[in-house]
């Protein structure tokens, strides 16, 4: 529902999912409600919830999309794109999740606002209590954040962020943690803050060249689960547009990371990104390397991680009903300073006294997926579409290194029902 003040948006989506190593079916929920209203021309207040409960971390966040809904962007049906994935090391762990999202904004003048947010999610098990199965460590999670962003002139704006984030985790026996007996048989606690602020400086030199310059903070303290770790990045960009058809980003600097107890290290962080648009259809490549916290993903695989992405998509319209896209992507993880099995995976024989620099010891993971897609529109307001997704990924423990085929057949309507 979409009036002259607010938009008011609820959905559900039933996942009939089959599962051809064990002969089952399931079904798996997907619930959205959002909404926004207007209480001035220049101030909005903005709710959302997101409830999922499903066997499949890959859907985590985007049960829905565009499909058959004539005028609509997909982002604009989440409550809030998740920060970070659940694990997929685990399998297939039924479990749900619940975010919900509360933000307002005020625009003071032109191009240039200040907003305020808070947000919530919680990650549970589905499966009994008394089951001999690994699940997620289940967490909830606090968010926080502030916006404001300036237009000084037309040649140079600006733009601020800070978001403080908590985490409330169960406390973990300290003996299954540190692999042996304690004498006091304490707990640790997983609990953590996470501090992040983002300051950016833009020079809009032509409708055509853009030079943004950006510094990132990245910091997490945690109570005892593992040594506090921060990050600092400065990044200089540029952004060029050769024509209405082609369009570069690109930009590079350098990262520091810094440990409790532990010496730091001096890395990098770029991004590279090409678009192409044809007559019918569009190329897109991607490069991506950045230090991003990860600490909500139900597993040990938690923790600062330097990924670096290699992404390409490319789609085609064949004909006004019938499109197609592909894409293939290449992910390299090191989690830095890993805790449990994955510390001991990357160990190996060395003694762990000899760790004196932050990335002495780093857990290795690379993956790679890849797929194709065919939609067909019919009937003006149906639209059917067929997915094929392959990925595979290669880690130091067991269950780091699997394929998972999956194939998703989508039906979906959409229809204006009246206007006022």
């Amino acid at each position: 529902s979409k009036g002259i003040h607010d938009t008011l948006s609820f959905r559900y989506a039933p996942v009939l999912r089959y599962d051809d190593l064990l002969y089952t079916t399931d079904v798996d929920h997907y619930l959205t409600l959002r909404g926004e209203r207007f209480l001035t021309k220049n101030w909005s207040i903005t709710i959302g919830d997101l409830y999922v409960l499903s066997s499949d971390p890959t859907r985590y966040g985007t049960p829905f999309t565009s499909a058959g809904m004539a005028g609509d962007d997909a982002t604009e049906v989440q409550a809030e794109p998740a920060p970070d994935e659940i694990t997929q090391n685990l399998g297939r762990r039924r479990y749900w999740t619940n975010d919900l999202l509360l933000e307002t904004t005020y625009t003071y003048a032109k191009n240039s606002d200040v907003g305020f947010g808070y947000t919530y999610r919680v990650l549970r098990n589905e499966s009994d209590d008394d089951q001999l199965v690994a699940d997620y460590d289940e967490y909830d999670r606090h968010g926080f954040d502030g916006r404001w962003s300036c237009m000084f002139n037309p040649s140079w704006t600006s733009n601020l962020e800070l978001q403080y984030i908590k985490g409330l985790y169960e406390d973990r026996d300290a003996d299954d943690q540190l692999g042996g007996d304690t004498a006091d048989g304490s707990d640790l606690s997983q609990d953590l803050e996470e501090y992040w602020a983002d300051i950016g400086l833009d020079y809009i030199r032509s409708v055509k060249d853009t030079f943004p310059l950006m510094y990132r903070y990245r910091g997490t303290q945690y109570e005892d689960f593992r040594p506090d770790m921060h990050v600092h990045e400065v990044t200089a960009g540029w952004e060029h547009s050769f024509d209405r058809q082609n369009h570069l980003i690109i930009g590079a600097g350098p990262s520091y990371v810094d440990s409790e107890g532990l010496d730091g290290e001096w890395g990098y962080n770029a991004y590279m990104s090409l678009t192409k648009i044809y007559q019918h259809g569009n190329v897109a490549a991607l490069i991506n390397k950045r230090y991003d916290p990860r600490n909500f993903t139900g597993s040990d695989d938690t923790g600062l991680t330097d990924i670096t992405d290699v992404r390409i998509d490319a789609t085609y319209q064949f004909t006004r009903d019938f499109s197609s896209s592909i894409f293939g992507l290449y992910r390299y993880e090191d989690i830095i300073d890993p805790q449990g099995d994955y510390y001991l995976a990357s160990l190996g024989d060395r003694d762990p006294l000899d760790e004196q620099n932050v990335d002495d010891v780093t857990y290795t993971r690379e993956s790679f997926s890849a797929g194709a897609s065919l939609e067909y529109t019919f009937l003006r307001w149906f639209v059917a579409s067929l997915r094929y997704t392959y990925f595979v990924q290669d880690g130091d423990l067991v269950r780091d290194s699997y394929d998972d085929h999956r194939i998703t057949f989508r039906i979906s309507a959409g229809k204006e029902l009246w206007r006022k």
